[in-house]
């Protein structure tokens, strides 16, 4: 290898619990993130890539409307605020699902009970995720 050990970064993962969307800044000046970056989450509803493409259209909707209202400076940051508040809701309900049903995998018996009376309660329509509309690009 000709790689200098200086250059190299090493990181590790690290996992966001689904309340933290509701919590964190996902925008600093114009720079946002999305896809998986703003929202990863378990293979067990296999709706990362759908809301990768969710992020992708609601972002350029909201780029495209500031645009047309304005262009001034702070329209991207208005546009990044509105994609950004717009997603999160979504993302919560999506990593929030998953989440429940991935601790069902690997949990103690009154931990899985817990997680069957959660998806009951709060996530009673089992395809109702699947319906979710990001609107016309």
């Amino acid at each position: 290898m000709n790689s200098e050990l200086s250059s190299l970064t090493l990181t590790g993962t690290k996992y966001r619990p689904p309340w933290d969307l509701l919590f964190q800044g996902f925008r600093k000046g114009t720079v946002t993130v999305a896809g998986d970056t703003m929202h990863v989450m378990g293979p067990f509803l296999g709706q990362g890539g759908s809301a990768a493409l969710e992020d992708a259209v609601v972002l350029a909707r909201c780029l495209g409307r500031q645009y047309c209202l304005e262009m001034k400076r702070e329209w991207m940051e208005t546009a990044l605020d509105q994609y950004v508040k717009e997603r999160s809701l979504r993302l919560l309900h999506l990593s929030t699902k998953t989440f429940t049903i991935g601790s069902l995998m690997e949990s103690s018996v009154l931990v899985k009970i817990l997680c069957v009376v959660v998806l009951i309660i709060f996530f009673g329509d089992r395809l109702g995720y699947t319906r979710y509309d990001c609107g016309p690009l």
